[in-house]
């Protein structure tokens, strides 16, 4: 991997939604009504859960996600802007439409439904790039608004940051994007072309220049590959309550822990221990009251 930037901040590119999230009994029936047992609402999103969890952790992160104006612009903001996450908007001024997600979590089992609704609206998104990525250390992407996150990404590879990508699904329109990322933390989900098992995501993306590769697997253990060497790391077992945002959540650990100077196998490590403490309480935050840092 190419020297490190200077910079000592840490910028988290992609998604931001408003989460609605009940947490039931269990999973509900068709036709039928079901009073919650706990709700939350909170600004959400793959980048701006990491975010926020990285901040949390200590770091100092600035989270690139366009907002725009719309009826819920300023709750979001404040949301995110309470957690210690700088927010730059590279639509600023111009009309915004929000992403709002609806999540089921059952009692039962801890597991999450979401629905979610995108509206597919353009906006010309604005971000000097060259003379404002200097000061980041690590850039970590969602996958989310490649038009945004391709050009940004190649520059900080001829800058020297370390590019971080959250793969958590398969998504056609960010293969570009590849090209420039040095660590890629996918999921169970991330299905690459002609890819059926581990290996064969592995020898994908290190096809496509990747160093770094690992694939978290919900409670089984991480897999990981760099330089011809394949391991895995074990999990410890907890009691799940919840797992919604606990991908997210990992992303923004391993984003802080690495900029600590920690390896690439001790942030994975570490990371899941952070995102083992959020699944065991209702939300995406109430895990970090009871926190040690």
């Amino acid at each position: 991997m190419k020297k490190q930037n200077p910079g000592n901040r840490i910028l988290f590119t992609g998604l931001n939604t408003i989460d609605m999230q009940y947490l039931v009994a269990h999973y509900p029936e068709t036709n039928t009504k079901t009073k919650a047992i706990q709700h939350k609402i909170y600004a959400g999103g793959p980048a701006t859960n990491a975010a926020i969890t990285c901040a949390f952790l200590g770091g100092k992160v600035d989270l690139l996600t366009p907002i725009g104006k719309h009826t819920f612009s300023q709750f979001i903001i404040d949301n995110i802007e309470e957690s210690g996450v700088c927010i730059i908007d590279p639509i600023t001024g111009q009309p915004g439409y929000p992403i709002v997600s609806s999540i089921i979590t059952s009692q039962e089992n801890g597991e999450r439904t979401v629905f979610y609704y995108q509206p597919k609206v353009k906006s010309e998104m604005v971000f000097k790039a060259n003379q404002d990525l200097k000061k980041y250390k690590i850039a970590m992407f969602d996958g989310f608004h490649p038009q945004l996150s391709i050009p940004i990404a190649k520059i900080c590879r001829q800058l020297g940051i370390t590019t971080v990508l959250d793969g958590g699904s398969w998504k056609q329109e960010i293969r570009e994007l590849f090209y420039y990322i040095d660590i890629a933390i996918c999921s169970n989900d991330f299905n690459a072309p002609g890819s059926k098992t581990p290996t064969d995501i592995f020898r994908y993306l290190h096809e496509q220049g990747v160093e770094f590769i690992a694939i978290t697997r919900g409670e089984k253990s991480i897999l990981y590959s760099h330089q011809n060497t394949t391991g895995e790391i074990q999990i410890d077992p907890i009691g799940i309550i919840d797992t919604l945002g606990a991908g997210d959540v990992f992303h923004g650990a391993f984003c802080h822990y690495y900029g600590l100077g920690q390896n690439f196998t001790g942030s994975l490590h570490l990371a899941s221990k952070v995102a083992g403490e959020s699944c065991k309480t209702f939300g995406t935050r109430q895990w970090m009251i009871d926190f040690t840092k």
